[in-house]
Formats: structure tokens, sequence, C-alpha cells
């Protein structure tokens, strides 16, 4: 709740609800105003007497649409700039967050639940907050007012409120949580039936189609039973609405005949008590926002969040260290995707400075998980990594990219040119060292037969090269820069063996010139003659 509190401050928000407050208030006055005026020119009295009535009709009608104006733009600049600092928070937060060890699926419901929740959030103070607030206000202010007619009934008024709030809460809680469940059921069948929609093409979609259908067929169920349960308990409170109507209006009728009450003020405590309880109606929808606001709200990082504030950390490679330093080193490491599915288990190996190493091991055995956890991706379940003698943990990720090169397997290439995807994952690289890099990569002959050079479309996700190709260019960026290190995931992958060969002696022909450390994912044991270390990893 506080994380919500904090997204405006007293001074914007303060101002948004008195407009709020008189825009109701008007609206309620001017019923009563209207109602005064019928009541009393049905008397037939003269028409002076009724000069005050005719100018605070008007007065109240001008008023309400100058109020609700303002309230809409005040409210909505508010919302609006809450919803900037909201979805700029979330894509730092998901920037820190993904990918996600539990995979593709919980991805896009994590993805989902963000973008959902900035626009629930948005809409805390609009849409919850502000009208709840204003209605609780004017409740109090009229229950006052009534109370001198009425006496204790008028606190009937407040407790029918307090009653609406309850029903509208009652229930709802559980029936949200099941339908997350459903929903998250339904969207996980959908991405598997949209990841293997080729595959399912030539095998036949029908079984794919069926199995999709039930938890379709159970979400909107599902949907039904919930809207079927907030509209019997919207008729229960409007029944109650009636009812407290009916009793108040019998009980001012009381006042009437006993002299203590006007019949022209018994027609202005009608209009106005009728038009309150129509407020109280939308009562239902500002709790289930406020709600689905609370619920989003745990998505939000606290303002501090997210900063890297390591004022002690200095930047790996830039102050001299003493050479029995590793430039990287693991201790004990172990990492699991799932509890009971150890990936690494205790894991320690070191990498001096020039010391180029290979990873080795199986499929399966964790080396792409390595890699990641190498690149900071994710953080060791347990044990410690340490770069040039610094714990990760202690470092702000921008050190850790600066001292880690590294495009793996799987990475996304931009549709642009080969000069784009430079120009976007190494702005630093001059046109020489870009050159220079893709010459390292074997890409010259490629480059030189391409229609634009490094300036053709590469198309979505580079499509338009090969796979060999694509792998070198991944190549070609990771080695186009200075720092320290530079990881490649198996850069042989899809050549053949003179290209491999090739590729692999450019490779440390360039490291033993700029002083950098290789370190290789390989299934390829023909390269691994050029290494001075091999980590095999096992399952």
């Amino acid at each position: 709740m506080m994380k919500l509190l904090r997204l405006t401050s007293a001074a914007e928000f303060l101002p948004v609800l008195l407009v709020s407050l008189m825009a109701l208030f008007t609206g309620l006055a001017l019923l009563g105003a209207s109602a005064w005026l019928v009541a009393s020119a049905a008397l037939m009295p003269p028409l002076y007497t009724l000069a005050l009535g005719i100018t605070t009709v008007r007065a109240c009608g001008i008023g309400r649409a100058v109020f609700r104006y303002g309230e809409r733009y005040l409210s909505h600049r508010m919302a609006f700039r809450i919803l900037t600092e909201i979805r700029l928070s979330f894509y730092d937060a998901a920037a820190r967050c993904l990918p996600l060890r539990s995979g593709p699926a919980r991805q896009g419901e994590f993805l989902h639940d963000l973008m959902a929740g900035a626009d629930d959030l948005r809409d805390f103070y609009v849409r919850a907050l502000l009208p709840i607030t204003a209605i609780a206000t004017i409740t109090a202010l009229t229950t006052w007012l009534l109370a001198r007619v009425l006496g204790p009934f008028a606190l009937l008024l407040p407790v029918l409120g307090l009653v609406r709030l309850r029903l509208a809460i009652l229930g709802r809680h559980a029936d949200e949580r099941e339908r997350r469940a459903r929903d998250a059921a339904y969207r996980s069948a959908l991405l598997d039936a949209a990841g293997g929609a080729d595959e399912l093409i030539c095998a036949g979609a029908g079984p794919a189609a069926q199995r999709l259908a039930a938890p379709a067929n159970r979400l909107l169920a599902g949907d039904l039973r919930l809207a079927q349960g907030d509209a019997r308990r919207d008729a229960m409170a409007n029944l109650l609405d009636a009812a407290l109507l009916l009793v108040l209006f019998a009980l001012l009728i009381c006042r009437v005949t006993a002299d203590e009450l006007s019949g022209i003020d018994l027609c202005v405590w009608f209009l106005v008590l009728q038009a309150l309880l129509a407020e109280f109606r939308n009562l239902p929808e500002y709790v289930r926002q406020w709600r689905r606001s609370l619920a989003a709200a745990k998505f939000l990082p606290d303002r501090a969040a997210g900063r890297e504030t390591h004022p002690a950390a200095t930047s790996p490679g830039k102050s001299p260290l003493p050479d029995s330093t590793p430039l990287l080193e693991a201790q004990d490491i172990s990492f699991s995707y799932r509890q009971g599915q150890g990936i690494l288990q205790d894991l320690s190996f070191h990498i001096a400075r020039g010391q180029h190493t290979a990873i080795v091991g199986a499929s399966g055995a964790g080396k792409t998980t390595l890699s990641r956890l190498l690149l900071g991706v994710w953080p060791p379940d347990s044990g410690t990594l340490l770069l040039e003698g610094q714990p990760y943990a202690s470092l702000p990720a921008s050190a850790i990219h600066q001292a880690i090169a590294a495009l793996p397997q799987g990475s996304v290439l931009l549709s642009g040119s080969i000069r784009e995807n430079f120009e976007r994952y190494r702005p630093e690289c001059s046109r020489e060292d870009m050159h220079e890099a893709l010459a390292d990569a074997q890409l010259s002959e490629v480059i030189a037969a391409l229609p634009d050079g490094i300036d053709t479309p590469l198309g979505e996700d580079a499509c338009n090269l090969s796979g060999g190709q694509r792998s070198r260019l991944l190549t070609a960026l990771a080695i186009a820069g200075n720092d320290p290190l530079v990881l490649l995931d198996e850069p042989t992958c899809g050549l053949d063996t003179v290209t491999s060969g090739t590729l692999i002696d450019a490779l440390f022909q360039r490291v033993h010139k700029t002083g950098q450390t290789l370190l290789v994912i390989t299934h390829e044991n023909d390269i691994l003659k050029n290494f001075s270390q091999v980590l095999e990893l096992r399952k």
C-alpha cells in the first residue's frame, strides 16, 4: 500500500481530490436545488421568490461542468505521469530479471503481469482512491446534515456504504487466484501450440486444437462464474440501497406529518439521497480496481531499487592487480533451474590473464548455463564468482559487461545491416575495428558477396545469413573491442574444417596482439590443443 501512496505527492493529489469533491458536491447540490425549485414553483409563489433558486440551479449546473472538466484534466494528467514512471520502472525491472530461469512460458506470464499491472496502477488514483475518498467525504457531510433531521437514524447511510464495500470484497480474493491459475494454464498451452505451429501443420493440428480448447473453456467458464458472482453481490447491494431509501423516506415523511419538516425539504432530501445512493452503485468497481492495483503493486520496485550503488567497487581492468589474482574465479558454485534438478554442483576453477580456456562437456552438462552465470544473468544458488578478485555481488552490472564480451548462441541479431548491428551492440567500435573484427571472423568474402556489403539488410534475426555465417557475425561482434575476457559460445558451429581452423587461428592471433583472454565453449575436440586450460563439465 505504501508503494502505491508514494506514486504521487500530497501537493499533486490534494488539488485533484478537492476538485473531485466539488464536482460531486455541485452534482448533489444541483439536484437538491432543482427539487427545491420545482416543489416551490408548484405552490405558485411570486416569481421573485424563486430567483435565488433559479440562480442556484444555474450556478450548480455550470459549477458541476467546470469541476467535472477540471477533475478529468487534473486526474488524467496525474495518471499518465504516474503511468510513464511505472512503465519505465517496470522496463528496468524486466531488464534486470530477464531471462527467467523458469523458461519462456513463465517469462511471458511475467511480462503480461508487468504490462497489465502498469495499467492497473495507473488507474489506482483515478478509479479507486479518488472516487472512494470523495464518496466517503460527501457521505460524512450528508450524514451530519441528515442527523439534524433524523437523529441517529442518519447513521444508516454510512453503514450502508460499509456494507457495500464488504460485499464488493467478499469472495473476490479466492476467485481472482483461481482465475489467474486458469489464465496461466491457457497461456501456457497457447505458447506451446504457437511454438510448434509449423510442426503441427505437418502432423495435423486437430489433437492440439482439442488440447488448447480445454483450458480455454475452463477459462471462459471461470470468467462466467466470476461475473455471475459479481452480479449477485451487486444485485444484493442494490436491494439494500432501495430498502434504505424507502426507510429514510418513511422517516422523513414522519417528520413532515409532525410539522418538523416541510414538503419542499422532503423533496430536496429525497433527490439528494437518491443521487448519493446512485454514487454508491459504483463502489464495487472502485473496490475491484483497488484490489487489482494492490496485486500489481508487488511488481513495483522501490524508488531506490535497481540503482547501481557500489561506491567502493572499481571497474575491473582499470587498476593494477597482483599477478596472482585470477582474471575470473569460481569458488564452489552450484546452480539449478528447479529445486532438486542441479545443473552445476560445487564447481571451482580460475582463469588467469592470458590463460585461454575451453569449456567442454556433453549436452546438458551446463556449459551454456555456466556462461550465463559468468555474464551475471543469474546469480549462483551457492558459492562465489569473482572478477579480478571482486565478488560479483559487489559489482554493478555495467562492470561485468565492460569486462566480459559475449554474444552467446541464440542471441538476437537486428534485421538491419551488419553496420547497424555493430552500431547497436558495439557503439564505441570504430570503422577500422569493425572491419578488422569481420575479417578475423572470416566474413570478408561473405560481405563482398552481399549486394550492398555491410549495409545489406539481414532480415528478421539475420535470416538472410546461413547458420555458420550468423555464428561468425556473433563472433565478430564479441571480439570487436578491448574487453579483458572474450567469451565465445560454439564459434565453429556450422563451419567446415578448413574455415573452422582458419577462424581459430585468427582468434588466437588477435588475442595475442590485444592481450585479451579467450574463454570458448565448444564441442570440437580438434581445437582443444590451442588452449592452455580445458574445463570439462560432467552431468
